[in-house]
């Protein structure tokens, strides 16, 4: 609120009131707008500081910076993959490069990583050979795959031999290198649908093995999301 000058014990003549009072008031108006324009260059030098820090995000290890020294952003960082999200949205961004940007409602998004693995996936069942003499074993390989062959589905025949618990005998997807090497080089041998037996003697591991899937890239994006600059 602007305020007029105090009035002295020698009251000055109206003309020259009126323009001490003029001057002044020219004097606070200038003050309360300089004020403004630095209030809004601070404000718009904020907003303009987050953005272009936000283009100059393009390693994780630099998204980790950013979040934390810019809480208000509301930073965070996650990953989704090909073998496990695959709604409408995220289908679509596993063709994207890295630095695809995105917006959601009030929230920015940036592909940061790219990741694309060769991947596997079959079902077993798993004989143990320290409970099992070879010739049991090969018995009951040879009993499974005929039993699979003449239309039992493999996971009711997981359900009954597998000696592992895992009752579906699924491995889910699996990368190089995850498996012993006989196990992998095994599957990568073989087809979708083919079903076939692995041996890895110095575990006493033997496997029937029915391969579901073919081989595939699976991919893993790393994303950056960040609050809209025009709402922090």
């Amino acid at each position: 609120m602007l305020r007029l000058p105090a009035r002295t014990q020698s009251p000055k003549p109206l003309a020259a009131t009126l323009i001490d009072t003029i001057q002044y008031i020219k004097q606070n108006m200038t003050r309360q707008i300089l004020t403004l324009a630095l209030l809004l260059t601070f404000y718009y030098s904020f907003g303009q500081t987050t953005t272009i820090n936000l283009s100059q995000v393009k390693t994780v290890s630099q998204a980790e910076a950013f979040i934390d020294k810019n809480p208000k952003a509301e930073g965070k960082l996650f990953t989704i993959e090909s073998s496990i999200d695959t709604s409408e949205i995220t289908v679509p961004l596993y063709h994207k490069k890295i630095g695809f940007s995105f917006k959601i409602d009030n929230y920015n998004f940036k592909v940061l990583q790219v990741d694309s693995t060769l991947s596997f996936r079959v079902s077993y069942i798993y004989l143990n050979g320290e409970q099992l003499s070879k010739a049991q074993i090969d018995s009951l390989r040879q009993e499974i795959i005929t039993k699979y062959k003449s239309g039992v589905k493999f996971f009711e025949l997981a359900q009954q031999y597998n000696m592992d618990g895992n009752i579906t005998g699924d491995t889910r997807w699996f990368s190089e290198n995850m498996m012993v090497k006989e196990f992998e080089t095994a599957v990568r041998q073989h087809k979708k649908g083919d079903i076939f037996t692995v041996d890895t003697p110095s575990q006493n591991w033997y496997h029937v093995v029915l391969k579901t899937f073919d081989d595939t890239y699976i991919k893993k994006l790393t994303i950056l999301r960040t609050k809209s600059s025009s709402q922090h």
